[in-house]
């Protein structure tokens, strides 16, 4: 069986970001290579570290989006247990309720744009919530059809 496509989305959560396993095996490749050179040539092996540094450092953060669940951060969503949802396009915001209370909170002003015009910032912004928070709710609904959508 296949794993399930995700449909990766920057999203700066504050959660840990997502590691691959192909990532994790060429950190610990470098930092043994640098190991090595740091022994054998000290001064310009030194240099080396910083190729398992930045692996490391530079991963990205995202909200994944999958068949039957969401993952964002160490939150995981599974759209059938989704009991509500509310979302609010004055606020920008989408929130997912189970049977516990709030599960998970998705906002607007989080996605990242490169555009440098404030009104370009935030009509890009805007798209991409839409985007992600209409396939959040078309997934949910596919999962659990009787979830009651609030909207305001």
């Amino acid at each position: 069986m296949a794993a399930p496509e995700f449909a990766l989305f920057k999203y700066p959560h504050g959660g840990p970001p997502l590691v691959s396993p192909a990532r994790r095996r060429f950190t610990y490749a470098s930092a043994a290579a640098a190991l090595l050179a740091t022994v054998l040539a000290f001064p310009a092996g030194a240099l080396l570290w910083l190729v398992p540094l930045l692996a490391r450092f530079t991963v990205g953060r995202y909200l994944q989006l999958g068949p039957r669940y969401l993952l964002c951060g160490s939150t995981i969503v599974y759209y059938g247990n989704v009991r509500r949802m509310a979302l609010s396009r004055s606020r920008g915001t989408l929130e997912l309720f189970g049977a516990e209370g709030p599960v998970l909170r998705i906002e607007r002003n989080k996605f990242p744009t490169n555009a440098r015009k404030p009104d370009k910032i935030t009509r890009n912004k805007a798209t991409k919530f839409e985007k992600v928070s209409a396939r959040i709710v078309e997934h949910v609904r596919k999962a659990a059809p009787a979830t009651p959508l609030e909207e305001s």
